[in-house]
């Protein structure tokens, strides 16, 4: 915690305040579909898209659940590391050094 005016007021950490995790990418029910479709093709064929694993890191404030930040994570197998990441700068900054640091606001 850091101390501001005093030893007696204490600035929260940002995961006090906000709270992150993997959500599923935003498309809408055509571009589900479609991308339903790509991966069927690719797995018939040999391929591997999987395009329906695609995922986004999500930072929200815990008070409300507005979400604050998206990260598209183009490869569903780095979404750990970005979430990891993303979380390790939320117990070290302070909230107006994660938003300066992220690009929020």
């Amino acid at each position: 915690m850091a101390y501001v005016d005093g030893p007696e007021v204490l600035d929260p950490w940002a995961d006090e305040v906000y709270l992150a995790g993997l959500e599923p990418r935003r498309r809408t029910p055509w571009g589900r579909l479609a991308v339903s479709l790509l991966d069927a093709w690719c797995a018939t064929t040999g391929g591997r898209m999987e395009l329906t694993r695609a995922t986004d890191v999500v930072v929200r404030r815990r008070e409300d659940g507005v979400e604050e930040m998206r990260i598209p994570v183009p490869d569903a197998d780095d979404a750990a590391y970005w979430l990891d990441l993303v979380r390790r700068g939320l117990e070290e900054l302070d909230p107006e050094s994660f938003r300066r640091e992220w690009g929020i606001g």
